[in-house]
């Protein structure tokens, strides 16, 4: 099965208190450890990183060399940027995934790619604790580009993720499921602190 990754960029950092893109570990960046998470995943070609706008992502994705699109949608937030991969899709699905989840492998994606069924519209981890994980997820583009295009088209604050989620029919991967794997860690890196856990 075909399917392209989709990296997303496009946070402001407000609660990290300067560029997350910028930020490193174990001497790669967030979005560089990403993409070689992704291209271990789904191969090189099949990899985009999904940026605000130019200016806020263009030098870090030709310093890696890695294919990227702008926003269709300013200011939607993640949901905004799900909605440009959607559109940018050329596969029937593909995966989401948020640069700030720096534990995630390639396995892990892998073994979460053997429950897609064209039953659901989306495939979302859950984690220890119960929440779902949707920036982390594959997504059915002819089932959910319709649901995303119109939470993006409402007034007010962008739309959360698990609106999205709401709207489709999910299959939901619990953490009891991937024994044989180590198990994630969900760390989410919002605050500098975050890259030393």
């Amino acid at each position: 099965m075909s399917i392209e990754a989709y990296i997303l960029v496009g946070g402001k950092s407000s609660r990290f208190g300067s560029d997350k893109t910028l930020a490193k570990i174990e001497g790669q960046t967030l979005p560089g450890r990403a993409h070689t998470t992704m291209c271990d995943a789904f191969g090189a070609e099949r990899v985009f990183f999904v940026a605000g706008d130019p200016e806020s992502f263009a030098s870090e994705a030709v310093r890696l060399n890695a294919l990227f699109v702008y926003d269709v949608i300013q200011d939607r937030g993640p949901v905004g940027g799900l909605y440009t991969a959607l559109t940018h899709a050329s596969t029937d699905w593909i995966f989401l995934f948020a640069c700030d989840l720096p534990d995630v492998t390639w396995l892990y994606v892998s073994m979460l790619k053997d429950k897609i069924s064209e039953h659901y519209g989306v495939v979302v981890p859950e984690q220890d604790d119960g929440r779902l994980q949707p920036l982390c997820a594959f997504y059915n583009v002819a089932k959910a580009r319709p649901v995303v295009r119109e939470l993006t088209q409402r007034d007010g604050k962008p739309p959360a993720m698990m609106a999205v989620i709401d709207g489709l029919d999910a299959s939901i991967a619990k953490a009891a499921e991937f024994i044989t794997t180590p198990p994630v860690v969900w760390t989410n890196v919002n605050h500098p602190t975050d890259i030393d856990k």
